[in-house]
């Protein structure tokens, strides 16, 4: 089922459809996978929890406080118990992408050395992600699932789609006005990231609405993710480096140029970011809301109008 709300069904029950999809869909990555895809398939379950998190931050206004934070929580944790493997696996990624850019600045062996010590510590997180923990990730979802058919989501209706989404870009703007400040933090950039993301779910969630106009938005959100995506590598790569008792610690060469090709990178990808940012972010939230909520009564209309009669 694509990642996105039927919109000829009643809001709520597009909404409880999508998520025992998603649910679904992360226990099947979790329990029917072989071993050498374990990785990918813990990947692609934890991509399902976020949805899920971001589908929950959509209806934030139409569903009891009570309800949504326990499922939040439980997915977040769900998420945290697989995410040393994958995260592991994309530092050596990082120092592969590096190599080039850093060229007659570190030595070739340095790289070496570092993507070694590197691929030592993934292949360690890989162990930990053990079949007992999948399983017990499987189960806790499956807990989840039982849960959905008590949702309450009658009360879900087009007005809480639009003031969750809009919720969602308010924060995103207020990240990015941070952002675009001087010297913003890894963590600053790693919150604005969360942001876009959910906004990126949110309107592929609603985009057939205007599935021309919000197919746009989308790319240029996952664009922004990705960049985003980009420097949070980086920057817990610069922290791998710095850390005395991390695996770089174990590398003789000298990893100190590496410093600043990281540093030189992050400035050059903080750039384009904001860039899109000021066109993402460029409508303040009462017109954002305004605008896709337009969107959305005309797409109600169409569907009127072309019903048979």
């Amino acid at each position: 089922m694509p990642y996105r709300l039927d919109l000829d069904e009643p809001v709520g029950v597009a909404v409880a459809a999508t998520a025992r999809d998603r649910v679904e869909h992360a226990i099947a990555q979790l329990r029917e996978t072989a071993t050498q895809d374990r990785v990918t398939a813990v990947h692609d379950a934890r991509k399902d929890l976020k949805k899920l998190r971001s589908l929950l931050r959509l209806i934030s206004s139409g569903v009891k406080r009570r309800e949504r934070r326990r499922e939040n929580t439980a997915f977040a944790e769900v998420g945290r118990s697989l995410s040393g493997a994958r995260d592991a696996d994309v530092m050596v990624e990082v120092v592969d992408d590096l190599a080039e850019r850093g060229a007659g600045h570190v030595p070739e062996a340095a790289f070496a050395a570092l993507r070694d010590a590197l691929s030592d510590a993934a292949r360690d997180a890989r162990g930990s992600v053990d079949d007992g923990r999948l399983e017990a990730a499987a189960a806790e979802l499956e807990a989840a699932r039982e849960r959905l058919a008590a949702w309450s989501l009658d009360a879900l209706d087009d007005d809480a789609l639009v003031a969750g989404m809009t919720r969602g870009y308010a924060r995103g703007r207020a990240e990015f006005a941070i952002a675009a400040s001087p010297d913003p933090t890894p963590g600053h950039l790693h919150e604005w990231r969360k942001r876009v993301k959910d906004l990126w779910y949110q309107q592929r969630l609603l985009r057939d609405a205007w599935p021309t106009v919000l197919r746009a938005q989308i790319g240029q959100l996952d664009t922004l993710a990705q960049l985003l995506g980009d420097d949070h590598d980086l920057s817990v790569l610069r922290e791998l480096l710095l850390d005395p008792d991390g695996p770089a610690a174990r590398v003789a060469a000298d990893l100190e140029p590496l410093i600043g090709v990281i540093d030189n990178r992050r400035a050059e990808i903080l750039t384009g970011a904001r860039s899109l940012g000021r066109r993402i972010y460029a409508e303040k939230p009462d017109a954002f809301e305004r605008r896709h909520a337009r969107y959305l009564a005309a797409a109600r209309a169409d569907r009127i109008l072309a019903a048979p009669a």
